[in-house]
């Protein structure tokens, strides 16, 4: 009987990193991971540093949302956060939870109430999902809410999708808010950076939490407002790219329809961020030191 317990147990795939996809708690692979590598170069400097930045209550990890400029104008508008299941109306346009979502969101026991977003230190979020980065007030956040270690999707394909990997074994990626958060990022960066040479930098830190689409993922079951936002942060290129337009129409020169529509559109969400005391900030680099405009 014994055996064969623990053959189940043991799923995925025999190249998969021991200690990350162990059966035990984020905190107890990440000393795993620390007795591994703390005589290696810098490793135990940097394990300490990069703890202290991920919790820190002032500039460390928070859960942020990127949104498209039509559904943050309609948002503010509303007074309202709607998810995909609620079928929110975007460019004049009601979306709805795709095939692949709700297969999803079955297999990891989620639904409908749930709203997505990402872990992430500093930085504008996930643009790939939107131009505006929402910053949730980390007092918002419940304490159980859900994380999973990657972009959910990921389940759908190989090697995840795999019939041999069980729900127990998908079990091993979540975590919660308030215990796992640290480790899970701290799991997510130290096996990326190089402890051979030097002490790591917190933009290196902060890019490495949230890279493009590779981020831990979280699964709020609290239905939020504007209020409820601690800022909404934007990116440098697209504050450039606003200037650049406005100084070529000042200039006289040729100003396309649509780039004129998307400097008013962001000129009519500035105005409501505004109306809604809603902080706005531009990044201008990573890292807990980034300096804003």
């Amino acid at each position: 009987m014994m055996p064969a317990q623990k053959k189940a147990a043991m799923t995925f795939p025999k190249n998969f990193d021991p200690i990350y996809f162990a059966d035990s708690p984020w905190s107890e692979r990440v000393q795993a991971w620390e007795r591994q590598n703390i005589s290696h170069g810098f490793s135990a400097g940097n394990a300490t540093l990069i703890r202290r930045l991920l919790d820190d209550d002032a500039t460390g990890l928070r859960v942020v949302i990127n949104i498209t400029p039509a559904a943050l104008e309609a948002m503010l508008r509303e007074d309202n956060y709607r998810n995909i299941y609620e079928h929110p109306d975007i460019g004049g346009q009601s979306r709805a939870p795709s095939k692949d979502r709700k297969e999803v969101d079955e297999k990891l026991s989620i639904g409908p109430d749930t709203y997505f977003g990402a872990v992430a230190l500093g930085g504008a979020g996930l643009r790939f999902y939107g131009t505006y980065c929402m910053v949730l007030s980390a007092k918002f956040v419940d304490s159980d809410t859900q994380l999973f270690d990657r972009d959910s999707y990921e389940i759908l394909l190989p090697p995840l999708a795999d019939a041999h990997v069980t729900p127990k074994d998908i079990s091993r990626l979540k975590g919660k808010w308030q215990i796992d958060r640290v480790d899970m990022a701290m799991l997510k960066v130290l096996p990326e950076v190089r402890h051979d040479s030097r002490l790591v930098t917190s933009g290196a830190v902060s890019s490495m939490v949230l890279r493009d689409q590779e981020y831990i993922e979280v699964h709020l079951h609290q239905k939020f407002r504007p209020a409820d936002l601690e800022e909404i942060r934007e990116s440098a290129d697209d504050a450039a790219t606003e200037v650049d337009i406005l100084e070529r129409r000042r200039a006289g020169l040729h100003v396309r329809a649509e780039e004129a529509e998307w400097v008013r559109r962001r000129s009519h969400i500035a105005q409501l961020m505004d109306e809604k005391d809603i902080h706005h900030r531009v990044v201008t680099m990573y890292g807990r030191g980034y300096r804003w405009v």
